[in-house]
């Protein structure tokens, strides 16, 4: 697993959980919305993380046949 590359990918999804949660209060004016936004984040970032960073899966491995 890459560290660095999990590392980027958690930060890089805290922009849109910041950005994207003041803008869901914004819009709708309640914390249940904000708290749905935030899940549905976590979830697609734990699917990201889990596809993404599987152990041993090398994709710039040259095939030798």
């Amino acid at each position: 697993m890459n560290w660095a590359w999990c590392f980027g990918m958690i930060v890089l999804s805290g922009v849109p959980g910041i950005i994207g949660g003041g803008i869901t209060y914004g819009l709708t004016g309640n914390w249940t919305a904000v708290i749905v936004w935030e899940a549905i984040l976590f979830c697609l970032l734990v699917a990201v993380l889990i596809k993404g960073g599987k152990a041993g899966s090398n994709h710039h491995q040259v095939a030798v046949h």
